[in-house]
């Protein structure tokens, strides 16, 4: 019996942050086969709202899926045909060539000025504010302020109202490049001022009283401006974990994108297909009379180069 599975299409989606994470989730329960690629020691802090535990731990599990660390390309189709999303550190041009990709997100994963992905891939998104479509991705979306970056400053208040349910947080960010390490637990209820971890010799306290929302991960590799430790004032421990409201919002608006997308690359192939049949239909024939019947001339059709080959796209 042939596997279904393994007749998945393929979707990468660069970063393991909470919003990557959230559309892994996303894309993953539309059927899709998604390879959710980062850094090796990536430093996003909110570990219990994303997949990133999966580069540490081995394997992470969020809003039901399940993620698997991948230290070869080769493993990555097992982990696909049994179901999980697979994390790897492999370039995602890598991934693309070896698994025929048709849809790649970049949710923000790079600390640096984001490549142009448009071309090798039929479907490209780009989430935050360093994308313009029809430049560096087909399809740029713009994240809300309070989950689409870093704020410079070393700690401050933040009001998440809209997105977080009337939740009030304080972030601690980097100032310096170094390695995370702590002992502390992500929900974990600290005080103002205790100590959480250090980046050499500078401590990292708490910058108010509440629970861990957000803790980077022991041994993660940390540049200035990367957020190390969140607070969540209300003090509620269970909400420190799952999809949050904002990410599952931007997840749910990149799923109607390459839904409604891969209906027109779908039309696109459809067309190509068609003129490649009329083609072949034409020289087996050589009868010009066919060949003006179905709308092409009898030398044979012309393709589209972007399009030929692909196969359809879609959950």
């Amino acid at each position: 019996m042939t596997n279904q599975r393994s007749q998945r299409h393929v979707a990468i989606v660069l970063g393991s942050n909470d919003v990557g994470s959230a559309v892994a989730c996303a894309l993953h329960g539309a059927g899709w086969s998604v390879v959710l690629v980062d850094e090796a020691d990536p430093p996003w802090h909110r570990r219990g709202m994303a997949f990133t535990n999966a580069w540490y731990m081995g394997n992470a599990e969020l809003d039901g899926a399940g993620a698997c660390f991948c230290a070869s390309l080769k493993s990555i189709p097992s982990v696909l045909a049994h179901g999980m999303i697979a994390a790897t550190t492999w370039s995602w041009g890598s991934v693309a060539d070896a698994l025929h990709a048709e849809v790649l997100v970049d949710a923000g994963r790079s600390r640096r000025r984001p490549e142009v992905l448009r071309g090798r891939v039929p479907i490209t998104i780009g989430i935050g504010p360093d994308f313009a479509a029809g430049e560096n991705v087909d399809v740029a979306v713009e994240a809300p302020a309070e989950i689409a970056g870093v704020d410079p400053l070393p700690t401050r208040g933040r009001d998440e109202a809209a997105l977080w349910s009337r939740r009030k947080s304080y972030v601690v960010a980097s100032t310096r490049y170094g390695r995370f390490m702590t002992e502390r637990r992500i929900g974990d209820s600290v005080r103002a001022g205790d100590r959480i971890g250090s980046i050499g010799t500078e401590t990292v306290a708490a910058p108010a009283s509440g629970v861990l929302l957000g803790l980077a991960a022991r041994g993660a590799r940390i540049e200035p401006g990367d957020e190390l430790v969140e607070v969540d004032t209300c003090g509620v421990p269970y909400r420190c974990h799952g999809i949050g409201e904002g990410p599952r919002s931007v997840a749910a608006l990149v799923l109607a994108i390459v839904a409604n997308t891969a209906d027109s690359v779908n039309a696109a192939v459809a067309r190509t297909v068609l003129a490649e049949s009329v083609a072949a239909a034409s020289t087996q024939s050589q009868s010009p009379f066919l060949s003006e019947a179905l709308g092409t001339p009898a030398s044979g059709a012309a393709t589209d180069e972007r399009s030929a080959g692909r196969p359809v796209i879609g959950p």
